[in-house]
């Protein structure tokens, strides 16, 4: 069995851009989306202006223009869930589908299958002192909402915990389905683990990535001494004038096989990962969050390693950088130890200043930055980048004011990703010529077949539906002792069971007639509806009355005889 893993496949929302072709113009011009967040917009996202006014508020920030409703592949999840869930879990789950569409993978072959899921959400690292999040900014701010859910659909929708078994479940997967979640380096943690599982055979096909969005989406941050933040507003990884990091927005996922599966199968190979190590810094910090030497050089060894390669087989490192002075340093450092015997200088970059800091998936963004470099046959400077500082102008890592170009045939990169946690991820990927035409790379070797089924695929989902605020059921604001009529009650249950359940094929007359367990809907469901009825009518229904009625007009008599004792 060979230890190499083919990338078949990938789906990314990043701040530059959707569309592959879109962000990989993007990237290659040079520019930054850290952009300024106005003050109509600070006030319109439900930041007070006694916040941004401060002196020590950054109003600048880097985010990717996806929302639940222009989401491509979350046709088949109702308006009920797509306002309960954290939007992160809903990016990763879009991006999931998205990359098994690229990989030629349809929802209806992949329903069943053994294939894994790995991955994480935002830890909120760029939400400010106030930690906001979706349940924050969202939830506990909506009374009528808030009045018609059940704990558990709250817990289950914003807590990491389910993100990656909501996309199993979604898809059906029965593959391992694992969340990970190690701070700055999990997207990449994630792909560690996914090779592990690949490579132990446990499974031939692995999603793996991250998600991680803001809270508010259009916000700056509180910048503070001593912090990774830039008092600036403008990330320049590994420059003399580094004085922090900005936050970004995004997420993608990567669809991982074994290689030779991959080639059997004929499958499109936008990369092999040709090794991969992760480890944990463990003691050896300054403090808990801070860059350990030694824990970078045993991993990017370790993946060197693991790849069978040596110090001069590198065309370039994506790195790290976060633009922070002292883990810059650190970083270069590290890569001064293992690469120092090369004959020439070590090309080094970082996406970061270009798309932010993504926090959990910023791995992602490094990770898509080098297959599209590849294809395009080269890598665009740092952004931002002017020169080095003094202590780091004799080492080998050094960043380029000029792009890097990869030489013909298979190149290979390294990419690294170091978490606050302590743990750190170094992959060595390269190149993969398309098996039907040799003379293209990888990524322009998509098929037209391939190509028409995944679009046949995404155009037969149909687009959510918008949540609007008037779709929503709200208690009454008082209870006058007047007995709701008959079709009140219903109208009120069919609405309920419709956001819950895929029922639109029905009307309101054969829903009626229909068991409630027909709906699809679980328990959770079922004592959020009975929630409502306590709180509109002060009617207490038991849930196993209401999964014992043989139809859902048998619950609104139930309903009418509660109301009437």
């Amino acid at each position: 069995m060979s230890d190499r893993i083919a990338i078949v496949g990938y789906d990314v929302c990043l701040p530059a851009g959707r569309e592959r072709a879109e962000i990989d113009s993007f990237l290659a011009s040079g520019k930054s989306a850290v952009v300024d967040v106005s003050r109509s917009e600070l006030l319109a996202a439900g930041v007070p202006e006694s916040e941004f006014t401060r002196d020590d508020y950054v109003a600048r920030s880097a985010r990717a223009e996806w929302t639940p409703r222009t989401a491509r592949h979350l046709g088949d999840v109702s308006a009920h869930e797509l306002a309960v869930t954290d939007p992160q879990h809903l990016l990763f789950l879009d991006c999931c589908a998205g990359a098994l569409r690229d990989a030629g993978m349809s929802p209806d072959s992949v329903r069943g299958r053994d294939i894994g899921v790995v991955g994480g959400i935002g830890m909120g690292l760029y939400a400010g002192h106030s930690l906001d999040s979706h349940f924050t900014t969202r939830i506990q701010r909506d009374a009528a909402l808030r009045d018609q859910l059940a704990f558990p659909e709250v817990l289950i929708g914003n807590s990491s915990d389910h993100c990656v078994g909501r996309v199993s479940h979604r898809l059906g997967l029965t593959g391992p389905s694992v969340n990970v979640q190690t701070a700055c380096s999990t997207a990449l943690a994630a792909v560690d683990h996914a090779v592990l599982l690949l490579r132990s055979g446990r499974t031939d096909t692995i999603l793996a990535g991250a998600a991680a969005l803001y809270f508010p989406d259009r916000r700056g941050y509180r910048w503070q001494r001593g912090g990774i933040l830039s008092p600036t507003g403008v990330c320049r990884a590994f420059d003399a004038a580094a004085d922090g990091t900005v936050g970004g927005s995004g997420g993608g996922v990567v669809v991982l096989r074994r290689y030779n599966d991959a080639v059997a199968d004929g499958d499109v190979i936008h990369g092999v990962i040709e090794g991969i190590h992760s480890g944990s810094d463990g003691g050896q910090r300054a403090s808990y969050a801070a860059p350990a030497f030694d824990g970078q050089v045993r991993v990017i060894r370790g993946a060197m390693a693991d790849a069978g390669v040596g110090p001069d087989d590198f065309a370039y490192v994506e790195g790290h950088g976060t633009g922070t002075p002292v883990g810059d340093l650190v970083e270069l450092g590290a890569l001064h130890e293992v690469f120092g015997s090369r004959r020439t200088h070590l090309p080094v970059g970082s996406v970061k200043p270009t798309l932010g800091h993504l926090d959990t998936a910023a791995g992602v963004a490094s990770l898509v930055n080098v297959l599209l470099g590849i294809k395009r046959g080269w890598i665009p400077p740092t952004a931002n980048f002017t020169e080095l500082g003094p202590d780091a102008r004799d080492w080998t890592a050094q960043p380029s004011t000029g792009p890097t170009v990869f030489p013909s045939g298979t190149s290979l990169a390294g990419i690294s990703g170091f978490g606050a946690s302590g743990t750190s991820v170094h992959l060595v990927l390269s190149a993969e010529r398309d098996p039907d035409d040799p003379g293209a790379t990888a990524g322009d070797g998509v098929s037209a077949g391939t190509v028409v089924a995944a679009a046949a695929t995404a155009s037969a989902v149909p687009a959510a539906p918008p949540a609007h605020e008037d779709q929503r059921l709200s208690p009454a604001g008082d209870n006058t002792g007047i007995l709701p009529a008959r079709e009140e009650i219903a109208g009120v249950l069919i609405r309920l069971l419709r956001e819950r359940g895929d029922f639109a094929h029905l009307s309101d007359e054969q829903v009626m007639e229909v068991g409630i367990l027909d709906f699809g809907i679980d328990s959770v469901d079922v004592v959020a509806i009975t929630n409502v009825f306590e709180a509109r009518w002060k009617v207490s229904l038991e849930v196993l009355d209401l999964f014992a009625a043989d139809t859902v007009a048998a619950i609104v008599d139930l309903v009418e005889q509660e109301l009437g004792e």
